[in-house]
């Protein structure tokens, strides 16, 4: 029979620049922060910190050693994991609001990232003014049309590379039909790129 249990655990996340404005990145599947993080040091001039939080599920991507990567969660104890990195979000954030009143929030997501940002925000601990929506989609449990009055305020812009071999056309209908019948507004960005976070296009828009 399962059982579950609480207890406290810690955990890390990375963090870039000193501004007043403050800039969450969500990385992908497989992918850990401390790198992540690097390819968005072009913020730092634009007056942002940047912080980078980690997905806790830490495996070896190739075989048994060597490089590791970290995701956010997967088809096992799903519904926990979820709510165990939500926690995990609040809790960054609640500490980085004592130390700051800051300017602006942005969010960034990419690929996985992008459903973990999704549930975040519609978790609505945190009010950004803009979500950049890199490679990926909106989670099947976060209903835009429910949610519309958390996401309704947040300027949002989504990235897809027309190369990207995740990329198909159901899945770009899917994304769209769902903009369209939550009647959010969002800017749609095509890129000549592949399945990876569009640098140029992020920081003209930050």
């Amino acid at each position: 029979m399962e059982h579950h249990i609480g207890y406290s655990q810690r955990a890390k996340y990375y963090r870039e620049g000193s501004g007043k404005k403050l800039l969450y990145v969500m990385h992908g599947y497989g992918q850990l922060a401390k790198f992540f993080i690097r390819k968005f040091h072009p913020a730092v001039s634009l007056d942002y910190t940047i912080i980078a939080p980690e997905g806790q599920h830490y495996f070896y991507l190739n075989g048994t050693s060597g490089r590791v990567g970290a995701s956010w969660m997967t088809k096992e104890n799903r519904e926990q994991d979820i709510q165990n990195y939500l926690a995990y979000l609040d809790a960054i954030h609640a500490e980085l609001q004592q130390e700051n009143d800051w300017e602006e929030i942005v969010i960034l997501g990419f690929s996985q990232g992008v459903a973990t940002a999704f549930r975040w925000l519609a978790h609505n601990n945190i009010k950004p003014s803009t979500f950049l929506i890199c490679s990926g989609l909106v989670p099947p449990d976060v209903d835009l049309n429910i949610k519309k009055v958390v996401f309704d305020p947040i300027q949002m812009t989504y990235f897809s590379g027309v190369n990207d071999p995740y990329r198909t056309e159901a899945s770009v209908q899917e994304f769209y039909d769902a903009v369209a019948q939550s009647q959010l507004d969002m800017e749609l960005v095509n890129f000549d790129g592949v399945h990876e976070v569009y640098v140029d296009g992020v920081m003209e828009r930050l």
